[in-house]
């Protein structure tokens, strides 16, 4: 969650470790860490001595911060997608609004993939920016924020036409 707040997101959605994104080639300045939580820097949470180490590349870590969350359903499986973007929660329009992308949304959130998607403010209207417009996923790629869309913040929307998923 530290590294996720430094970054600017709200929280961490998983951890990983053996270099699940791969190795990196420069010095390891970090071990054994230890965050609280509390900390708003990881270089604040309790550490060996910077650039000490008995690590190897094979056990660097990395982290998924949260960046999509549901809003407004009953269970966690379902709601108004919001995206997290400059600080700040945001809606999805509905413009162009597929199974393709509710796939994509649902296995960003850790789900298998999406039983089906709505349209309309189906889960009620959000509030705040709506940030992403004419949104086109091929239903391949690993985030929401990775797919086709009009830019941050360009759409002809109002929040009664906020997109949402059932995930399964």
């Amino acid at each position: 969650n530290v590294v996720c707040k430094q970054l600017g997101y709200p929280n961490a959605l998983a951890y990983k470790h053996a270099a699940s994104f791969g190795q990196g080639s420069d010095q390891i300045w970090l071990d054994n860490v230890q965050c609280s939580g509390s900390e708003t820097r990881v270089h604040s949470c309790s550490a060996s001595s910077w650039g000490t180490n008995d690590c190897t590349h094979g056990e660097d870590a990395g982290v998924v911060c949260q960046s999509v969350r549901l809003v407004g359903g009953t269970y966690d499986s379902e709601g108004r997608v919001e995206i997290f973007q400059n600080g700040q929660w945001g809606t999805v329009c509905d413009d162009f609004w597929s199974i393709s992308d509710a796939h994509v949304v649902c296995r960003e959130m850790g789900f298998s993939g999406a039983l089906s998607y709505k349209t309309s403010a189906f889960y009620g209207a959000g509030s705040g920016p709506i940030w992403m417009d004419n949104v086109y996923c091929t239903g391949s790629e690993g985030r929401l924020r990775d797919c086709h869309n009009n830019g941050w913040n360009y759409h002809n929307c109002g929040h009664g036409d906020d997109a949402g998923v059932v995930c399964r």
